[in-house]
């Protein structure tokens, strides 16, 4: 089943809406990081949030996806652009060790924030407090109150307590009202995506869109596809933007590293790609930030 993300409207509702199927998005998310099952769960929660959301963007923009929460999974980081490349991480990867839940693991009310930008600017900042303690709900209630668009949103996940954790189904929905929308019939749709029972047969089975579609579409009205595409990991890191970095750093530092270690090794947090330079390699950048030479 390969990922897919459709958007488009209910015409005569004047709300639109997408829908998505990232199973092999969120994967390959918790393999590389190598998460246990409740950091995977709650990581693969945020990364169907942010493919949902990119679908909201213009070309070059991105968002950035915060939850922080006081127990030991801490924040989840999530981000988008336009053509639903996404990418995150937890910031912790094993958290079963304390805790056997979701709830535990998240530890209480927190807060969630979200940035759209540009390259080279913030576009709008919204952060709100974490009241639901649940990754969609939470990021919905952001949107509504800080962003100023009432938002619907729902991720329902199968993955199994086993490790290597495998998703085999994460589907997400998303509904938001557009100018000219009847907020009341709005909010009867809302509740009606949010509701458990809802959650519930998103997990029963691994749906295919249509069918999720079908199930949300108002009475008296038919959904018009507007685009479709297929969501992917997408890490943005690179051996040459590392290096960039460390060439920016003082020549004591880099010269520190080559006595102290001999070497730099470099994580990326987001797709945990290790970046190795040897010692010449840093020897080599001493010279040339000693020469003034990039």
């Amino acid at each position: 089943m390969s990922d897919r993300l459709i958007r488009g409207h209910f015409p005569a509702h004047a709300i639109r809406f997408a829908v998505c199927q990232v199973a092999e998005t969120c994967s390959d998310a918790t393999q590389r990081h190598q998460a246990d099952w409740l950091a995977a769960w709650l990581l693969s929660e945020a990364l169907t949030c942010a493919t949902l959301l990119s679908i909201t963007l213009n070309e070059t923009e991105k968002y950035t996806l915060r939850w922080m929460y006081p127990g030991p999974i801490g924040t989840i980081l999530a981000d988008t652009n336009e053509v639903a490349e996404v990418r995150g991480f937890p910031q912790r990867l094993r958290v079963m060790t304390d805790v056997s839940t979701l709830r535990e693991a998240m530890g209480g009310e927190g807060r969630v924030t979200a940035i759209t930008s540009l390259p080279n600017r913030v576009l709008h900042t919204g952060i709100t407090a974490g009241v639901f303690q649940d990754v969609p709900r939470d990021m919905a209630h952001l949107l509504s109150l800080s962003f100023q668009v009432e938002t619907a949103l729902n991720v329902g996940l199968i993955m199994p307590p086993a490790e290597p954790v495998a998703v085999h189904s994460a589907l997400g929905v998303l509904l938001q009202p557009l100018p000219g929308a009847d907020l009341e019939r709005f909010e009867n749709l809302r509740l009606a995506v949010e509701r458990e029972d809802f959650r519930n047969w998103l997990e029963a089975a691994p749906h295919d869109l249509e069918a999720v579609l079908e199930r949300v579409t108002p009475a008296g009205d038919a959904a018009e596809v507007l685009h479709e595409c297929q969501p992917r990991f997408a890490c943005r890191c690179s051996r040459a933007k590392v290096e960039s970095v460390l060439r920016m750093f003082d020549p004591a530092e880099l010269q520190d590293m080559m006595e102290t270690d001999g070497q730099a090794d470099v994580n990326c947090h987001f797709c945990a790609a290790h970046y190795h330079f040897s010692r010449s390699e840093l020897q080599t950048m001493l010279g040339q930030s000693q020469t003034g030479h990039a």
